[in-house]
């Protein structure tokens, strides 16, 4: 923690707005040539078309129109320019100019596409594996955070600032962390329009924001709701129980952060209960999303809602969606999040 640090803790009064989740589209149908799997990574690039890339799909990226229909494929394997391992594992950035950034953890790179998927410029990530990252809002570089070995335990959650050539910049953060929340957590990022860059925090209910003008200072918003349980399952619990609670994704617009959690389902007891063989459990009783926004100046609660289903941000951070079954053929269903009540700020939120 840095020495000048401000702390502010998130209030637990009942908030004043409520939120409002417009289910805008779905992407996947039988004949796609390629499938949606869970994970999936989905960003809105700038010629309002949609990528999709999902293990499932090796190394091609999917691109759906803005009415949700299948256009093209691109990306290939291997290790040169243009090409991919399994970037359904990383994140889509998309660009000002129309253009994709792609972060494929295995290949250990961030790939600059054009608007026409040619690839335009690789930054390498380094040794470690990262899991997310953010352009910073210079353009100079990119916020990175992953996993790693550090100086004090063989695993570690770690944030650093690199250049465009690969050059770490700065060390953010490096907090230890169990092996366990590997597996959950997927380091949510996001920027706001002072140039500071927010972090989730791996075990907590708690973000950080980071200025790179003012690397020693820093704000961190931390909560204890009584539905956050960070640990692992119970002891007793079976293996097929839910993950632990961990933060998914953060979104900042206008002073608002906007915080998705993965909760463990009420009735998760019943979803495992004798599976019929062949037939995939029912994720939407395994796992709830909830979404809190917080006015990042107070920590005041602005508003909360509970989804039946575990909810991810697209790459510019302007929709949720989630990834269902529908009749045995996997859809990415998104929805468009806004605000609603006396003196709450209304409207589509726009891309970051």
């Amino acid at each position: 923690m840095a020495a000048s640090q401000q702390v502010l803790p998130i209030s637990s009064e009942s908030p004043q707005c409520e939120i409002v989740l417009e289910e805008a589209l779905s992407l996947g149908a039988m004949d796609d040539p390629g499938t949606i799997g869970a994970p999936s990574t989905i960003t809105r690039v700038g010629s309002g078309d949609f990528v999709l890339a999902t293990p499932e799909n090796g190394a091609e990226m999917m691109v759906y129109d803005r009415y949700g229909r299948y256009r093209e494929s691109f990306g290939r394997s291997g290790e040169g320019p243009g090409e991919f391992f399994e970037p359904g594992f990383g994140v889509l950035r998309p660009l000002p100019d129309g253009g994709l950034l792609v972060l494929d953890p295995f290949t250990r790179r961030i790939t600059r596409l054009s608007a026409t998927w040619e690839a335009v410029r690789l930054t390498d990530v380094g040794a470690r594996f990262v899991t997310n990252f953010m352009p910073l809002t210079s353009g100079s570089g990119f916020v990175l955070a992953g996993w790693g070995r550090s100086d004090d335990s063989e695993r570690a959650e770690i944030t650093q600032a690199i250049d465009l050539d690969g050059n770490t910049v700065e060390m953010i953060a490096v907090v230890p962390t169990d092996d366990a929340m590997r597996s959950f957590f997927l380091s949510p990022l996001a920027t706001d329009g002072e140039g500071r860059v927010w972090r989730a925090l791996p075990t907590e209910y708690a973000v950080e924001a980071w200025d790179p003008a003012d690397p020693g200072g820093s704000v961190r918003l931390e909560g204890r709701p009584d539905w956050f349980t960070p640990g692992p399952p119970l002891e007793g619990y079976p293996l097929e129980a839910p993950a632990p609670s961990v933060i998914r994704g953060l979104r900042y617009a206008d002073g608002l952060l906007w915080i998705t959690t993965s909760v463990a389902d009420d009735e998760w007891r019943d979803a495992v209960a004798d599976p019929v063989q062949f037939v995939p459990l029912d994720l939407r009783k395994m796992m709830d999303g909830v979404v809190e926004v917080i006015d990042a100046h107070t920590g005041r609660l602005v508003a909360r809602a509970v989804h039946d289903e575990v909810l991810w941000w697209t790459g510019d951070k302007s929709l949720l969606y989630s990834i269902r079954e529908d009749g045995l053929v996997p859809r990415a269903v998104l929805f468009s999040p806004s605000l609603d009540g006396e003196d709450c700020p209304g409207g589509a939120l726009p891309p970051q």
